[in-house]
């Protein structure tokens, strides 16, 4: 058990007093978020438990079968229906995450709350990466033809797993990671830079809801944590 890990128990437990109800927490992989008893959750992710398996392979732990298969950005619920949506080390793996808080958005029901958990790159294998500014996520949501999802791997195999463009390596890791269209980081941020999407999404695309909980990045916490609740 890390040190930092009776800090994060406390805040986990702050945080699930804001969950009640019927909700879903979407990507949970082996990592599922420590709701109440009296909260009903529904896991969502984009594949079968099968595939997740083999997606992950990496991954000692066993991993979540899904109860709903369905993409982050088109989940399968009528608008007003959702009373949390608890999204865990998700917004950064998703092309166009603005898309994705408005439809995140749009589910919960007056008063439900979004609970995001977010790496800051400072602190992650994202490190070396450039920060993704706010202005590239709103340019590629106007125009998503000029996302280029190719020079996105390009910049996580350089970056984060360390082979030097131009190389034999690099070019075998690209394409076996483009061929299995791996969920890399598509986007780095800071706590800075979420609240600044969090600024956004209220202030230009008029999204009624409220911040309630923002925590930056700590010594034992390598994650922004965010829970926005929506009014009503």
């Amino acid at each position: 058990m890390g040190k930092g890990a009776p800090l994060r128990w406390v805040e986990n437990r702050l945080l699930a007093r804001h969950l009640r109800g019927c909700g879903i927490e979407i990507g949970a992989l082996w990592r599922k978020f420590p709701a109440p008893g009296r909260a009903r959750v529904y896991y969502v992710d984009r594949i079968s438990e099968a595939d997740l398996q083999q997606h992950y392979a990496e991954v000692s732990q066993p991993i979540f079968a899904p109860d709903v298969v369905a993409d982050a950005t088109a989940l399968p619920f009528a608008p007003g229906t959702i009373d949390f949506v608890i999204a865990s080390h998700v917004l950064e793996h998703l092309p166009f995450p603005l898309d994705a808080l408005h439809h995140w958005h749009d589910v919960l029901r007056p008063g439900g709350v979004l609970l995001l958990k977010i790496p800051d790159k400072r602190y992650t294998f994202d490190r070396k990466r450039e920060r993704t500014p706010l202005q590239h996520l709103i340019g590629e949501e106007a125009n998503p033809a000029t996302f280029d999802k190719r020079a996105h791997f390009e910049d996580w195999v350089e970056h984060v797993i360390g082979r030097a463009r131009g190389t034999p390596e690099f070019d075998a890791q690209l394409s076996q990671l483009l061929e299995a269209d791996y969920s890399i980081h598509y986007h780095a941020w800071t706590d800075e830079d979420i609240g600044q999407i969090a600024d956004y999404t209220r202030n230009t695309m008029h999204l009624d809801w409220r911040p309630v909980v923002f925590w930056g990045a700590h010594f034992y916490r390598k994650e922004c944590v965010l829970m926005l609740r929506r009014d009503g």
